[in-house]
């Protein structure tokens, strides 16, 4: 049978190729790199992957041994690699070293081997360098040749009002030019260990647009709680976790998750204990005082006509706000949440001081409306009263040993005005639980304790003088030597 002209023309081609590589070169293993490849002018050729490995930590250790240098303006800075926390991947550029000529169809890692063997490859590193590290001498290296830039921020003012700090324009060298400069030598090898650097202007990370855009501008609202200072571990624990709240940026549409800010709420988070109601009932708990701050917060997001997306009332009433505006929080199981439904940006400021929390929640005051909270018992569930059997009490005496508490289900609104319209919004209903009265009664009778005369007792004649009965053997009238009318006494 007769061959096709295309045919014999594709295997000329491969002979050609085959007789230019070597035959036994193309169908070599996997394990070996082909020829022309190196990396920062050494050859890579016929090494297995260990072998690559080997060169490739040599190479590290010379290269962490060198520094790179900024200059610009006559002024220059010495900056170790070691200080960069500088390594290769070695691992990822071995792999890359061996799989060259070796990926795609036939005729494309036959071609790709022929380019590089003619013409040569040099290999890229894969470095890994730390960024950060590297800007922050780059920003030393400004300081002494130019100005730096200023970041715009705000204030809040004794009357509770933001005011902008405009920032400005730096001149220096630009970091990110910088960082490419050092990665283009690093990983092509391409010119000397130096950064030549210009000058140019360096603009600020915060903008005073982009200050005066997050649309602060005053208080929306605030409230205030007591609580006893004298109380060490819950004072405590309100400091700490108001703290955590204090400073709070929100952007517009975020939702914001009490126990996401906050944390667990444990020793190792630095809570002590103080009183919280487990069961119905004040007893000494991680975290006592916790819920104060989130109920705090809660009467502030509710003034401040933020939305309300999930609060939890407490099993009972509490002292430091009116009932029916509480909200206890427990990690992992009852949390506080809100959201900023307005357009602008929000900000939470807490203070804990003399015995006193206060949040206080700054926005956009151009929308601010006036806002009330209202609150209404709807029905009081009354407790029960329960007659336990103590025995160790004595039949029918009788101690309280827990004091009965009303329930109650409390609706509240949140009332605002805005152009003389009043408007209603139903916040989350709250309900407490009754607590029974539980009285102990005594059912421990009283034992008939005997009554013993001493020998001496002057007891009546009768008693004293009995005849014997002469009917009775003589041992059994007087079996222990005693008189048979004394066995009685």
């Amino acid at each position: 049978m007769k061959l096709r002209f295309p045919v014999i023309f594709v295997l000329i081609v491969i002979i050609v190729i085959l007789s230019g590589l070597g035959a036994s070169y193309v169908f070599a293993g996997t394990d070996r790199v082909i020829p022309g490849v190196e990396v920062r002018d050494i050859k890579l050729q016929g090494l297995n992957h260990g072998e690559c490995l080997n060169v490739l930590e040599q190479l590290q250790k010379k290269m962490l041994a060198t520094s790179i240098v900024l200059k610009c303006k006559e002024r220059q800075m010495v900056i170790p690699l070691r200080d960069l926390d500088f390594c290769i991947d070695i691992q990822a550029t071995a792999d890359d070293a061996l799989s060259i000529g070796r990926t795609g169809a036939i005729f494309s890692r036959l071609k790709k081997r022929l380019t590089v063997k003619q013409r040569g490859y040099k290999l890229p590193l894969r470095l890994l360098i730390n960024k950060n590290k590297f800007e922050q001498k780059v920003k030393i290296f400004n300081s002494t040749i130019g100005s730096p830039a200023k970041d715009a921020a705000f204030r809040v003012s004794k009357a509770d009002r933001i005011e902008v700090i405009p920032g400005h324009n730096g001149i220096g060298v630009s970091p990110e030019t910088a960082y490419r400069q050092l990665v283009d030598y690093l990983v092509k090898n391409k010119g000397k260990p130096e950064l030549d650097l210009n000058l140019v202007i360096i603009k600020p990370n915060r903008t005073t647009e982009m200050v005066e855009s997050m649309g602060l501008k005053g208080l929306l609202a605030y409230h205030t709680t007591s609580f006893d200072p004298g109380n060490v571990g819950r004072t405590y624990n309100i400091r700490v976790a108001a703290n955590a709240l204090d400073g709070l940026l929100v952007p517009p549409g975020q939702e914001v998750s009490f126990n996401k800010v906050v944390g667990p709420r444990s020793t190792e988070a630095g809570y002590k204990n103080a009183k919280v109601i487990i069961n119905d009932e004040f007893v000494d708990g991680i975290g006592g005082g916790v819920c104060q701050v989130s109920t705090t917060l809660y009467n502030a997001i509710i003034l401040s006509n933020l939305e309300i997306l999930e609060r939890t009332n407490h099993s009972l009433p509490i002292p430091y706000v009116p009932i029916g505006r509480d909200a206890t929080v427990v990690y992992g199981l009852s949390d506080l949440r809100f959201r900023n439904n307005t357009e602008s940006f929000i900000y939470i400021r807490s203070f804990v001081s003399g015995g006193y929390l206060t949040f206080k929640i700054y926005g956009n005051t151009d929308y601010k409306l006036p806002v009330s909270i209202s609150t209404k018992i709807v029905k009081v569930f009354e407790p029960k009263t329960i007659l336990k059997d103590d025995p160790n009490l004595k039949k029918g005496e009788q101690v309280v040993k827990q004091q009965g508490s009303k329930g109650y289900e409390v609706v509240a609104n949140r009332i605002t005005w805005e152009k003389g319209v009043r408007k209603i919004e139903p916040l989350p209903k709250s309900i407490y639980r009754t607590v029974n009265k539980i009285i102990a009664v005594g059912i421990k009778e009283e034992d008939e304790v005997p009554v013993v005369l001493p020998p001496d007792a002057n007891l009546p004649e009768i008693y004293q003088q009995q005849p014997a009965n002469e009917d009775l053997p003589q041992q059994s009238q007087d079996s222990n030597n005693t008189p048979a009318g004394n066995s009685r006494g």
